[in-house]
């Protein structure tokens, strides 16, 4: 177990034993709740934080243990990043995540000091690098960039800015701002579920919902506990679905039409170590030059398919650094969405991340191919996909066309959830709290996200 994981598995079971205490002094009524959120990664545990901020009764239910062995979430590293301007509502979705990870953060020091924000992100320069067909993204997110950046549109200004040797067909961009570079998912949601039970919430893992369905004004679930097999009846007054891509299996009695709403397709990530020998052959500035080339989306290659992302990830008791990187656009279908978790890589899929990442490597100029690197491990897992790939945070459509008040989802989050997870569940919690916040780029974001599109969709 990695030092990470293993501080980690403490936090968990100091959580249990703070919910376990919460439990009891709240004196619940049987399993009568508030609010029940379904799913226990980023967006769930974010909507129930913050539902349990303002007070309500809430109950966090997550089907795999406190450590998680699979999803979106797993890991610990993401792309945290902000750029797009002051009207990009991803760059907002980020900025609000960093100033709600900072409530966080001082939340638990309140009770126990000694948490950082550097505990949740690592701070480094996010790269850009692409085809220089793809100029004129770049030319108008610059009209509207607030934050500091560097751009190069030559191989010229590449040796100037970042002392890289950039081929003539390529433009890079390089993002500068405290909390962009790397995300780490995993403790954040330590740090989100032992501040559920600081304020006497409930996470109960290894409880899966077979079943939901309307219970009059409210909702009943069947929950199955996956260790022993044994299943109960809960019942709760308002429900969060954050199940990802099981969101059409969980909701096929009370909204049927997020089955074809949401379309799961596997993708995967590979691990590679550069070979010791070479890497500890670099000189320090190479060394540095290599750190400040991750993390990267690089687009070169100018099909979708051809796009990766690709950072940091840890390191070897070598200490080579570990490289992780997947591709946004490297989707298959799924014929089984409870096994795809354990499918292994194919040498196709793996000679891809191999060739993807030397390539990005070559714009060091250093003594290195992809002979140099050793290839660990990869990791398949699924993105929840709309049409549009923009994300759903709603209420669901009642039986007569309406909104349910009481259900709120939040889906198809497919590569871009992590950087704005704290965003995405204040959203949601403030749809089923009946609140609102006036901000121009929360109303944007609610918009883009929300019931209207909801509607258009199914219309369509």
């Amino acid at each position: 177990m990695s030092l990470t994981r293993a501080k980690l598995a403490l936090a968990a079971a100091a959580v249990a034993s703070l919910s376990l205490l919460a439990a009891c002094q709240q004196g619940r009524a049987g399993d009568d709740y508030d609010v029940v959120v379904i799913g226990g990664g980023l967006m769930g545990s974010s909507a129930a934080w913050h539902l349990a901020k303002a007070g309500e009764n809430v109950l966090l239910l997550e089907k795999q243990a406190a450590e998680y062995t699979q999803g979106s979430s797993l890991g610990e590293a993401r792309i945290a990043r902000s750029l797009g301007g002051a009207g990009n509502i991803w760059s907002y979705m980020h900025n609000r995540t960093v100033a709600g990870v900072e409530e966080l953060i001082a939340f638990l020091n309140g009770y126990e000091p000694g948490h950082s924000m550097n505990d949740v992100y690592t701070t480094s320069p996010v790269s850009y690098v692409r085809h220089h067909s793809q100029a004129s993204w770049i030319e108008n997110i610059r009209h509207n960039q607030v934050d500091r950046y560097e751009y190069a549109k030559t191989p010229e200004e590449a040796e100037a800015l970042f002392n890289l040797k950039m081929p003539p067909d390529t433009i890079m961009w390089r993002e500068y701002k405290a909390h962009s570079g790397t995300i780490n998912p995993e403790t954040l949601i330590a740090y989100l579920h032992k501040a559920l039970a600081l304020l006497g919430a409930d996470a109960q893992y290894r409880n899966q919902v077979d079943e939901l369905s309307r219970d009059g004004g409210g909702y009943s679930l069947l929950v199955t506990n996956t260790e022993t097999g044994e299943s109960r009846r809960l019942r709760a007054d308002k429900v969060v679905s954050a199940a990802g891509p099981y969101t059409g299996r969980l909701l096929s009695n009370t909204a049927p039409y997020f089955d074809s709403l949401i379309n799961p397709q596997r993708v995967f990530l590979a691990f590679f170590a550069i070979e010791p020998d070479v890497y500890h052959s670099w000189a320090e500035a190479d060394k540095q030059r290599f750190r400040e080339l991750y993390p990267a989306i690089n687009s070169t290659n100018p099909t979708r398919q051809g796009s990766f992302f690709t950072m940091l990830e840890g390191r070897t008791p070598q200490g080579s650094p570990v490289i992780k990187i997947g591709g946004h656009f490297q989707r298959s279908d799924i014929s089984d969405l409870d096994s795809v978790w354990q499918e292994a890589l194919a040498e196709a899929e793996i000679q891809w991340s191999r060739e993807s990442t030397a390539r990005h490597l070559s714009l060091l100029d250093l003594e290195i191919g992809e002979q140099d690197l050793n290839y660990l491990s990869g990791y398949s897992c699924v993105y929840s996909l709309t049409a549009t790939e923009v994300p759903y945070v709603t209420h669901v459509r009642g039986g007569l066309g309406e909104p349910d008040p009481n259900l709120v989802v939040i889906a198809g989050l497919s590569g871009v959830g992590a950087k704005g997870a704290l965003a995405y569940g204040l959203i949601a919690a403030n749809l089923l709290l009946g609140k609102d916040d006036p901000h121009p780029m929360y109303q944007k974001a609610k918009t883009a996200f929300g019931y209207q599109r909801l509607v258009s969709d199914l219309s369509h």
